[in-house]
């Protein structure tokens, strides 16, 4: 038989499409973890379930029965208009503070839990959001008290966030990995896409990307046309390689533009994508060790969580 779990609060990130959950005790060390694929579109698509039933489903062999309410600190699409409940966002420049004072508290029905729902972040005068990976901005705040630089999360809409002297500054998202997926599977250019791969062609994308910025759409199509044109057996860069150097170097050479002297950069992810960020901006000289995205973000609610409950 399974030992009983009693953690102290519950971490949870929901997302769009899956949701993790851990049981944490009071010095933020993690007791257990479960974890789901009801994301937010799952529960927002079938009236049968509720976010509070699905939460309750999966913790409940972490609830006992202290009359106390157990916290439990969520990030993410919770929190959007098609969530739990709309947590509003929060405007940059923005402490990690403000984000947790800004939780949204849902009534629940269960009287064994408290539910914080954390906002987003929102930047107006260049227009941007994001909900989630404020979080993990936050965890890594709190894990590098001294970095000042921008912060890249890679994924279909890349982020970047310009953080320094405890605040989060300003953000831009890259539709990065959407373009790539539209391209590369519903454009012409999918006659050249397969799963051929070379480094040295990533890399000279890259590098061109930032020597031409303004022949992007025309570089585009250089993946489809290169094989087209060449001779006997000519040998051509696979188009994947060169298609992913163009479109992750259009969006890195825009965000070197913006660095400061003596910005550092911080990348926060895992896999193959987080590898192709640090080998684009090694193109450029620039050195990034991918950090861990699950414990970045449990770094970030357990800093949310000191705050509400405090």
């Amino acid at each position: 038989m399974a030992k009983k779990i009693f953690p102290s609060w519950i971490a949870v990130d929901w997302g769009t499409s899956n949701l993790r959950l851990w049981a944490m005790d009071d010095t933020a060390n993690i007791l257990g973890s479960a974890e789901s694929p009801l994301g937010m579109n799952a529960i927002a698509g079938d009236p049968k379930l509720s976010f509070e039933a699905v939460l309750i489903g999966l913790i409940e062999d972490w609830l006992g029965a202290d009359p106390a309410k157990l916290p439990v600190v969520i990030c993410g699409m919770a929190g959007a208009k098609q969530g739990w409940l709309e947590a509003p966002y929060c405007d940059v420049p923005a402490r990690p503070s403000d984000l947790a004072k800004g939780a949204a508290t849902p009534n629940v029905s269960d009287p064994r839990i408290s539910v914080f729902i954390l906002p987003g972040l929102c930047q107006r005068g260049d227009p941007d959001v994001m909900r989630g990976e404020e979080t993990q901005l936050v965890g890594l705040m709190a894990q590098n008290p001294d970095f000042s630089g921008w912060v890249c999360l890679p994924g279909t809409h890349s982020k970047w966030a310009q953080v320094g002297d405890g605040v989060i500054k300003a953000f831009r998202t890259y539709m990065s990995g959407e373009v790539f997926a539209l391209l590369s599977q519903q454009s012409i250019l999918r006659h050249s896409v397969d799963d051929a791969w070379d480094n040295a062609a990533f890399a000279d994308a890259v590098r061109k990307a930032s020597e031409q910025p303004t022949a992007f759409l025309h570089s585009l199509f250089t993946v489809r046309a290169g094989a087209l044109v060449a001779k006997g057996d000519a040998s051509v860069a696979p188009g994947a390689a060169v298609l992913s150097g163009t479109v992750i170097g259009a969006e890195i050479a825009d965000v070197l533009s913006r660095l400061a002297p003596g910005d550092d950069i911080a990348l926060i992810g895992a896999g193959k994508l987080a590898s192709l960020y640090q080998a684009a901006l090694a193109v450029h000289n620039h050195k990034a060790t991918p950090q861990d995205g699950a414990a970045i973000t449990l770094a970030g609610l357990s800093r949310a969580h000191d705050v509400v409950t405090g």
